[in-house]
């Protein structure tokens, strides 16, 4: 078969073709928000772990920016992220289901908000849904060939979950739902498959583990800590509840609903029950969370693509007169508001003042040149910064500059030299997000305050920072 016949074959071709090019303009026309400034400066040092997040976002980027570095590189390896997905989850959809729902699989994919728009975002959610499709699709073989050696392959993309989110490690938890639903699944353990597989999983996972060990553990702390001491609140359930059905698409949230209440009337059917598992333990986790502190609308993402398989065979099965309707009206939803989404980030660098992540993006390259002319006038020897966000943006529009900046807060999310031991008695410029408050005359001797600047043209809290000259007191203050 040619290529181009090949390429016929391709369910919705022109449509994800024109949504996959949509996603190439908007990265290489919207500027990077602060936390993908942020890693690409971790991708300026790799290393097998960081105070935040395992590694594989790092990775990526540095893998793609290696020859050259701009803003649309460092995007790419996580919009191309999305052609993978999509073709993993119509695979497994037409080895679970059939090559009618596999279709509606990827169509529904591409209409799904969060996944659609959040593929162009550099940040670790686009590599862990990518490594949990691979374990469900490598699952969806196992269950459907009986071959134990799939097994091996799932233990592979479970352990390199791990090093890209730690959400991932629900991934394994879920097998072990899925094993506690299905009888048939729970004969994999009389095989050696599933053991080795484990080892394999572990020997990915090794990585991280080893920085970690020799890091004290700091960002096992930094992400399993977070409900340690919080008080029990009902107030974040109403947003969890509200936010799910939004981002996943409303339309495709009913039929993943009519998908549970299906399995439920027939749970013998162990392509279902294998659907229903594997999410279980994440979604059970984050109940618990929820009555504790805020989850933020891309945590459950990893266990988006195999929802959407699920409401894609449920909707197959739907009668009536509303249940076609919504079914025929949820594509053309979600994509229709993920093309919206995507353009407004597009017109970042373009248009006044934006509200939410194109706001985010806007203003830092000007920002960065007005600071660098005012350190020279002012005879600054360096710059210093006193948040993540400010550190990754004036980094990255920096590049190579003399003046690349230090940061003097959080300093363990920075395991690499930053050389102030040999500035540290030369004047420094103090870049302050306006939304902070540090106490420099802790670290600084002879401070003169000189002025505020803006990223925007109208300017406020969230966009000015104000300046000031002084001299370091001593190598590795730190204003936390």
């Amino acid at each position: 078969m040619t290529l181009i016949a090949r390429l016929r074959t391709i369910p919705y071709l022109p449509l994800l073709t024109g949504l996959m090019v949509l996603r190439l303009v908007t990265a290489s026309r919207a500027g990077l928000v602060p936390d993908e400034s942020y890693y690409w400066l971790w991708a300026q040092h790799p290393a097998l772990g960081y105070y935040d997040h395992p590694p594989m976002v790092a990775w990526w980027i540095a893998g793609f920016t290696a020859l050259a570095d701009f803003a649309p590189l460092v995007r790419l390896p996580f919009i191309l992220s999305f052609l993978a997905l999509s073709w993993l989850m119509y695979d497994t959809a037409k080895v679970l289901f059939s090559a009618s729902v596999a279709r509606r699989a990827l169509l529904w994919l591409n209409a799904c908000v969060l996944l659609s728009v959040g593929s162009v975002i550099a940040t670790p959610d686009p590599p862990s849904v990518l490594m949990w499709a691979c374990g469900l699709w490598a699952l969806a073989k196992l269950h459907t060939t009986g071959k134990g050696w799939w097994w091996l392959v799932f233990g592979l993309f479970a352990g390199l979950g791990f090093e890209a989110k730690y959400t991932n490690l629900f991934l394994g938890v879920g097998v072990i739902a899925w094993m506690a639903l299905d009888k048939d699944a729970r004969r994999h353990l009389l095989t050696p498959w599933p053991y080795l597989g484990g080892l394999i999983a572990a020997a990915a996972m090794a990585p991280n583990l080893i920085w970690n060990a020799h890091h004290g553990w700091i960002t096992f702390a930094k992400q399993f800590g977070r409900i340690e001491g919080s008080h029990f609140t009902a107030k974040y359930l109403i947003e969890f509840l509200i936010s799910q059905p939004l981002l996943i698409n409303p339309l495709i949230f009913v039929f993943v609903v009519t998908g549970v209440m299906m399995w439920w009337r027939n749970r013998h059917d162990t392509n279902l029950t294998l659907l229903i598992a594997l999410p279980l333990p994440l979604l059970a986790y984050m109940l618990v969370h929820v009555f504790h502190d805020r989850i933020q609308g891309n945590w459950p993402a990893p266990v988006y693509p195999g929802l959407i398989v699920l409401a894609a065979a449920a909707s197959e099965t739907v009668t009536g007169k509303w249940l076609p309707r919504l079914r025929m009206w949820a594509a053309p939803l979600g994509i229709g508001l993920s093309v919206i989404a995507l353009m407004y980030l597009a017109l970042g660098n373009l248009g006044p003042s934006l509200a939410g992540a194109a706001g985010l993006s806007q203003g830092w390259k000007p920002l960065t040149e007005t600071i660098v002319e005012k350190a020279a006038k002012l005879d600054a020897d360096w710059i210093a910064t006193t948040d993540y966000n400010t550190q990754g943006e004036l980094a990255h529009a920096m590049g190579g500059n003399t003046f690349s900046p230090v940061p003097l807060v959080e300093r363990e999310r920075y395991g690499w030299p930053t050389y102030e031991n040999i500035l540290f008695r030369k004047r420094a410029l103090i870049v302050v997000d306006a939304s902070h408050s540090p106490d420099l005359a802790k670290c600084f001797n002879d401070l003169t305050d000189q002025g505020t600047v803006s990223r925007l043209k109208k300017p406020g809290k969230k966009s000015d920072f104000r300046l000031y000259t002084g001299r370091l007191k001593y190598v590795g203050c730190n204003l936390d």
